[in-house]
């Protein structure tokens, strides 16, 4: 009788249940910062055409609520960091007969806050405001009446899983990526800067990203969403210790490790050198079991999977910190039964030292030896 090989054998049982996770409520203040519009001019080009309160800094925002391409469709959705602050716009193009305009209005409404997911909340309001801005420019009396009557409220109790427009793009991204979903997890814990490449329309990179930072799991990892960026963030780039972030400005590609760790575009991650960062047969063993997952009879519901992928990469995070902590205070040794105790292959044994290295963990991670492997071998083919 023939056993099956260690490199072949599932990190999860056939009939391993994933657990429903339990959405996490946050409270947020009710305040906005600022609400805007930014405008393209024909001779000026990028401008904040208006702001509310017209104090707040808004430096930068005009490139990123009007991104490089958006002539190119006729409506989008932007997230951005803005100085500290969270930004989220609403773009709409119009065609009209004015010279002046060269036969097209580019308009964008957005608002500031301490943190982007509120901000999401708004977003039907946003689109109506970014319509009636290139209907009927110069109108700005109700966006100052919709900024003070949402800074009256008690705060708002959201949870992140749950939000449009995250629903759908967790499932999206893993499908996108393929198992190397499992690359960019790994990334993320170990606190890199991760760029995506995007074309406009932005919204679904900017839903990637917020699908990225919902896979997250502080403390032990983080992501530090800065959504859409262009080549004036460079500097910023550079000096963050980690962040997740799309840009439509190839030219931050060719910066390499002076701006990111890992580059994704189209379905390759690239690292800081332009090398494609390869998978291992770990992430083909995890991707293949979350796969099957997806594709199993009752999980037809996009939010059904999205949690379900949620789920997974919650407790693969929680497993593996948990057993590093346990080691570490233990018998010192991380090995190939801990391994595989929390999903892990042998072939992850490169990253897990660089993990445990970066995080200082007093942990020796213990490798199996060739008589193990040849007992092994033995035992499965008797």
């Amino acid at each position: 009788m023939t056993g099956q090989n260690e490199e072949d054998e599932p990190l999860l049982s056939q009939n391993y249940e994933f657990p429903s996770p339990q959405p996490t409520f946050k409270h947020f203040p009710p305040e906005l910062c600022a609400i805007f519009v930014a405008a393209f001019d024909t001779r000026a080009g990028n401008i904040i055409e208006w702001s509310y309160p017209d104090q707040f800094n808004l430096t930068g925002a005009e490139f990123k609520a009007l991104p490089s391409g958006a002539h190119n469709v006729q409506h989008d959705i932007i997230a951005f960091e803005c100085n500290g602050y969270y930004g989220y716009s609403v773009y709409a193009l119009k065609q009209v007969e004015s010279q002046q305009e060269r036969g097209a209005r580019l308009k964008s409404v957005g608002i500031i806050g301490k943190h982007y997911l509120p901000l999401v909340t708004h977003e039907d309001k946003l689109i109506e405001f970014a319509t009636d801005s290139v209907d009927s420019p110069g109108s700005y009396e109700h966006l100052i009446q919709y900024f003070v009557q949402h800074n009256q409220t008690c705060g708002i109790s959201l949870s992140f899983e749950l939000r449009p427009p995250v629903v759908g793009a967790v499932s999206d991204l893993t499908k996108l990526l393929g198992v190397n979903i499992f690359v960019i997890w790994k990334m993320m814990l170990l606190r890199k800067r991760i760029l995506m490449e995007c074309v406009p329309p932005i919204s679904r990179h900017c839903s990637y990203l917020m699908a990225l930072d919902s896979l997250a799991r502080p403390p032990h990892c983080e992501t530090k969403p800065l959504f859409f960026v262009t080549v004036n963030d460079s500097n910023t780039l550079h000096y963050s210790k980690h962040y997740v972030a799309c840009t439509s400005d190839v030219v931050l590609k060719t910066k390499g490790s002076h701006v990111y760790d890992a580059y994704i575009t189209g379905t390759s991650v690239i690292n800081g050198n332009q090398n494609i960062i390869q998978h291992t047969r770990g992430d083909s063993l995890r991707y293949s079991c979350i796969s099957g997952m997806m594709e199993k009879d009752g999980m037809h519901n996009t939010v059904d999977v999205d949690r379900m992928i949620i789920s997974y990469f919650t407790e693969l995070t929680e497993d593996l910190f948990m057993a590093l902590e346990s080691a570490g205070t233990g018998h010192k040794k991380f090995t190939t039964s801990d391994l595989k105790d929390v999903r892990f292959h042998s072939s992850d044994i490169p990253f897990l030292q660089t993990l445990v290295d970066s995080l200082g963990y007093d942990v020796e991670l213990v490798e199996p030896s060739c008589c193990e492997e040849q007992i092994k071998h033995l035992i499965g083919s008797s």
